[in-house]
């Protein structure tokens, strides 16, 4: 049974690499078919794999070393092995570094692989973390790339990921804090934007149910480029500015901003510099998740100043102030908050 088990090893390492051949192919195919246990076997191995690759091979995929730290963590999980089938573990304790994934949305199964070269690289289920409303989220990339996500936001990248490429899909907004990589460029897109860069700090929103959407840079160097057919095709940004996508007209609007004081909602503060109430409304409906009603459009464009600490004021602080300047009342019925 172990020699079994060994050749079997040996088949998945082949299709991991990218080497496996068509007979090979259809022989393990037919061994994980057998069972549910050699389904689970598989699978296992495929995390192994994947944490293997993530944490050793950060700037550039390099198949023989991937190998090397793949036979080291399945020796480490052998060795915490506590009950068996096969005489190998049925649950292996290395995880991969998506342990705090909230939706894993999978594209492909192991039958639908397009194995023509057998890459599975580009096979790869895509992975989403979200943010719910009233909340926010950090998410570590296999890269060492941070990004916040706030409240209503998710992002999506493939488990593939920091092999080929460094390609994430946002709706919603996130500050990223970019590992630097000459050789794999990264890059974020959402239904409206794409900003490539190679390593540095910027802020990305765009929701779809807004009017606009904005990137605000506050180190290094990135290039915007809108998807709107009307658009501005792209620009460069340089620290510090502020480019709005204006989604009607396909309009980029560039403007100095104080980007650092902008994005301190990933510190938990929420920020209105000269904003409208209908700006904020949006903000209180993300950050404490409620529904925002204002009664009268001449109010929406009322604007007002303020910092607040998430984590410390009330909704009803945040209300209580804004209605201290005598512009606005409000009421608050169940989850649904109406300004007057």
């Amino acid at each position: 049974m172990k020699q079994t088990n060994e050749h079997i090893d040996d088949l998945i390492v082949q299709l991991l690499c990218g080497e496996l051949s068509d007979c090979s192919l259809a022989e393990l195919r037919a061994w994980i078919a057998k069972s549910s246990e050699n389904m689970k076997y598989f699978q296992e191995k495929q995390e192994i794999w994947f944490s293997a690759v993530e944490t050793s091979l950060l700037d550039k995929y390099n198949k023989e070393e991937a190998y090397a730290v793949f036979m080291q963590n399945m020796a480490q999980a052998q060795e915490a092995q506590t009950d068996s089938l096969h005489d190998h573990p049925t649950i292996w304790k290395k995880r991969m570094s998506y342990a705090a994934i909230v939706t894993v949305i999978i594209a492909t199964t192991f039958f639908a692989y397009q194995w023509g070269g057998h890459d599975v690289r580009d096979t790869f289920a895509d992975i989403q973390m979200e943010a719910p409303y009233g909340s926010r989220t950090k998410v570590l990339l296999p890269d060492g790339t941070i990004v916040w996500l706030n409240s209503g936001s998710k992002l999506t990248y493939s488990q593939g990921y920091g092999l080929n490429d460094r390609k994430v899909r946002i709706t919603g907004e996130g500050y990223f804090s970019v590992k630097h990589n000459e050789k794999l460029p990264f890059s974020v897109s959402s239904q409206d934007l794409t900003v490539r860069v190679l390593g540095t700090k910027f802020n990305f929103r765009d929701y779809p149910e807004d009017k606009e959407a904005e990137v605000m840079l506050e180190q290094g160097s990135v290039k915007l480029d809108s998807k709107l057919p009307k658009a501005q095709q792209s620009q460069i940004m340089i620290p510090g500015q502020k480019v709005t996508l204006d989604k009607k007209t396909g309009k980029l609007i560039t403007e100095s901003c104080d980007v650092k004081a902008i994005c301190q909602w990933s510190n938990g503060l929420i920020i209105f510099n000269d904003a409208t109430m209908e700006e904020i409304a949006k903000r209180i409906e993300r950050s404490y998740n409620v529904k925002v009603q204002i009664s009268s459009k001449s109010m929406k464009k009322y604007r007002f100043n303020g910092d607040f600490l998430r984590q410390e004021q009330s909704l009803k602080e945040v209300l209580d102030a804004l209605a201290a300047t005598d512009k606005l009342h409000y009421r608050i019925q169940d989850r649904v908050v109406t300004i007057y």
